[in-house]
């Protein structure tokens, strides 16, 4: 059976009120949040009826998941507080919980959830303040607008720190690329750091043309990403 379809039937046997204004509204805030940012993350969907609907199964599910779901998208969705964070998250815990109460297996099962998301919250203010200064860098970039050649906007992983720069492999990319940048990002930015950017090919090297969410890559079992 699909994600979607399992959480459907858990909201629907809880009465979950649905989400106003969110994609996949049937499924609760909560839940709703949660597959819109693995339909974000690219996971398997389908369409049906102008609605996307996570198709992949619950062993899909993978902890870098968990690490963007409270790091990078929940901050970006205007949940920012303690209180919401923490209830949309035991909903989540409860979500997970009914599957393995029911013998469906899921990807997650394997972390401590609790450890993994106290670790994941200890990394949250460094990459939000990461995020900031890298849209203070597409400001510079700006400023005086270089000739671009080419543009690639994708998820990038953080392969290798070497001084004042950053190695990157794309999601979609097949070679990875190399971005100088501030003092101020590099002692921010750790490995396997995921960032969403829009970098821009001058010929002579990558410059970062837009920013958005950046969250650490999740250990299984709970271990702490880098703060």
């Amino acid at each position: 059976m699909s994600l979607y379809q399992l959480m459907y039937n858990y909201a629907h046997g809880r009465g979950q009120p649905p989400a106003a204004d969110l994609p996949a509204a049937e499924l609760g805030k909560s839940l709703a949040l949660f597959h819109n940012c693995l339909v974000e993350s690219g996971m398997e969907f389908q369409e049906n009826m102008g609605s996307r609907q996570i198709s992949a199964d619950p062993n899909q599910l993978k902890p870098v998941h968990l690490s963007r779901f409270v790091v990078g998208f929940l901050p970006f969705n205007s949940v920012s507080t303690k209180t919401e964070t923490n209830e949309i998250l035991f909903d989540l815990f409860s979500f997970l919980k009914w599957l393995e109460r029911k013998d469906i297996a899921h990807g997650l099962a394997h972390i401590d959830f609790q450890k993994t998301v106290q670790a994941l919250t200890h990394a949250q203010d460094r990459c939000l303040q990461l995020s900031h200064f890298l849209d203070d860098e597409t400001g510079r970039v700006l400023e005086e607008p270089p000739r671009i050649l080419s543009t690639i906007n994708d998820m990038f992983r953080v392969t290798q720190i070497d001084g004042n720069t950053l190695y990157l492999q794309g999601d979609h990319q097949e070679d990875p690329v190399r971005v100088r940048l501030s003092g101020e990002i590099m002692n921010l930015v750790r490995l396997h750091d995921h960032l969403d950017l829009v970098l821009g090919d001058t010929s002579e090297r990558w410059v970062v043309l837009e920013a958005g969410q950046v969250f650490p890559e999740s250990v299984p079992g709970g271990a702490s990403p880098s703060a």
